[in-house]
């Protein structure tokens, strides 16, 4: 058999204009300053949502495509909207396009797992200070592992959903506004120095966030607590992958702003939905390249309950945008309590993350890696390197099991083939040429 080529590397002129583009594009990310400014319903701050529009991760596929978890997220929302009064009628409003599903990335929206967002759905409202793009990410259920977000819908996921949005979310929007916005960016920088990968570990992040709400809950709670602020307390001490959420929207904002940047070569986004695996890359603005996920079979990692690989199944997933910038598993050596959740030991989790250095644009000025004597955080992946080293970033993931609801961590190495394929169409394409950006990913 014959091996497929690499892309051709750039030489000349070309190479100098393709090493400035990365630069300015690489530089968008690292130079980001994202704001938690407030939560709301989605409706009220996602670009182009609609009370009949249901967001889901992962490159778009028409709803017959959507099976499994995913699938019955999207059903599951639609009767959480009141939008049809059994599972058979939600069926028949999507399949016949009366209830819109697409994708979340094309709403300046990314989600974790089935990522399925509806109107009424509060989301974090992230602001990149540097750009002034904001991006959305629908608000963490809690501590349950049966959700939405892992592909279970019954009554109890339901009455969850409504409090966090009636209770949970209209108090954390008081106490944003009291602090007039929370950084997001020194978070992330302790959280890696204490052992968090702002992936699949947010014990530092998490803590640091629920003492900066607790302090400010005080404040505004000198006449005696509200029982709105008991309540967002309490979820705040189970709803430890809040803060994954808050760090997608941050990543989202920041990606958005290196994207459609002619000639670059930087990943802009990576996500899954339950079939496919789907990259984006800056100079080929709002294209994806995709190619079917590889068998849950080659998934590594620690799963709870005696659970096996054979219990699982993908539902989707955007918090993969988390790697783009350097988090995840791409920083697995800074985050050893996770190294049976990935590579296997403390010595692998370093050699993980030291392969990573040579698919990347740039170490992270910012987000170092206390085991690498601080060095920056491998950031900015480029989709030639990665065609011609055959090394794929790697992903820290969630778990979900066939029937819904979480398994437990793993480490995800994505398919080879939409890195190829989008470095050969960068090789084919003029330096100059201007990458597509849909206007809906441009928002105020």
């Amino acid at each position: 058999m014959t091996a497929r080529p690499t892309a051709a590397p750039v030489t000349g002129s070309g190479a100098a204009a393709r090493d400035a583009a990365n630069t300015r594009a690489v530089s968008r990310i690292t130079g980001s300053r994202p704001v938690l400014e407030t939560v709301a319903p989605a409706g009220d701050v996602v670009p182009g949502m609609t009370p009949l529009t249901v967001l889901v991760s992962g490159p778009p596929m028409p709803w017959k495509e959507y099976a499994g978890g995913q699938r019955r997220a999207v059903t599951g929302a639609v009767l959480y909207e009141g939008l049809a009064r059994s599972t058979a009628e939600a069926e028949a409003l999507l399949a016949e396009g009366t209830i819109e599903v697409r994708a979340s990335h094309d709403h300046a929206t990314v989600g974790s797992l089935t990522g399925v967002c509806t109107a009424s759905m509060p989301v974090a409202v992230v602001r990149d200070e540097a750009s002034g793009r904001r991006a959305f990410c629908r608000m963490n259920e809690g501590a349950d592992r049966a959700s939405l977000t892992f592909g279970v819908w019954d009554e109890g996921v339901g009455a969850r959903l409504r409090h966090v949005s009636d209770v949970v979310s209209p108090a954390l929007a008081e106490v944003l506004e009291h602090l007039g916005g929370l950084p997001l960016g020194p978070l992330v920088r302790r959280a890696l120095a204490m052992g968090d990968d702002l992936h699949s570990r947010h014990k530092a992040s998490g803590a640091m966030l629920r003492n900066v709400v607790l302090d400010a809950l005080l404040d505004l709670s000198a006449s005696g607590v509200a029982s709105h602020h008991r309540a967002l307390a309490a979820y705040l001490r189970s709803a430890e992958y809040l803060f994954l959420h808050l760090v997608m929207a941050a990543a989202k904002a920041a990606t958005d702003s290196a994207s459609g940047i002619a000639g670059s070569t930087l990943v802009t986004a990576m996500n899954l939905n339950g079939k496919q695996f789907g990259l984006r890359v800056s100079g080929l603005g709002d294209r994806w390249f995709t190619a079917p996920l590889p068998p849950v079979s080659t998934l590594r990692g620690r799963l709870y309950d005696g659970w096996t690989t054979d219990d699982l199944a993908y539902v989707g997933g955007e918090s993969l945008i988390t790697e783009t910038i350097g988090l995840g598993g791409m920083s697995a050596a800074a985050a050893m309590p996770l190294q049976d959740h990935s590579a296997g030991t403390p010595a692998d989790m370093i050699r993980l993350t030291e392969r990573m250095y040579r698919i990347t644009l740039r170490e992270h000025p910012e987000y170092r890696i206390p085991a690498l004597a601080y060095r920056g955080a491998p950031c900015g992946i480029d989709v030639t390197r990665v065609a011609e080293t055959g090394i794929v970033p790697a992903v820290h993931l969630g778990a979900t099991l066939r029937d819904g609801g979480h398994a437990g961590a793993v480490l995800f190495l994505p398919p080879l083939e939409p890195f190829r394929r989008a470095a050969e169409s960068l090789s084919a394409d003029p330096p100059g040429h201007h990458a597509r950006t849909s206007p809906t990913r441009r928002n105020p």
